[in-house]
């Protein structure tokens, strides 16, 4: 059961779907059939996208 009223100052999206920037998490727990394998292909453009933004910010590397 995902909440369904108003949240901060948004009043068309669940809670969920703001907390996360969209609504794919949500989608992908409400499917019976999603595997974490799933999870992880939804993931993996996001998390390659801050890996390369993020290179310019680090003072230390290996």
């Amino acid at each position: 059961m995902w909440r369904d009223f108003p949240y901060e100052y948004e009043l068309d999206r669940l809670a969920i779907d703001v907390i996360n920037g969209s609504p794919l998490l949500r989608e992908w727990v409400d499917d019976a059939r999603a595997t974490p394998e799933d999870l992880e292909l939804i993931a993996r453009g996001d998390e390659q996208a801050w890996e390369e933004e993020r290179l310019g910010f680090l003072l230390y590397s290996k």
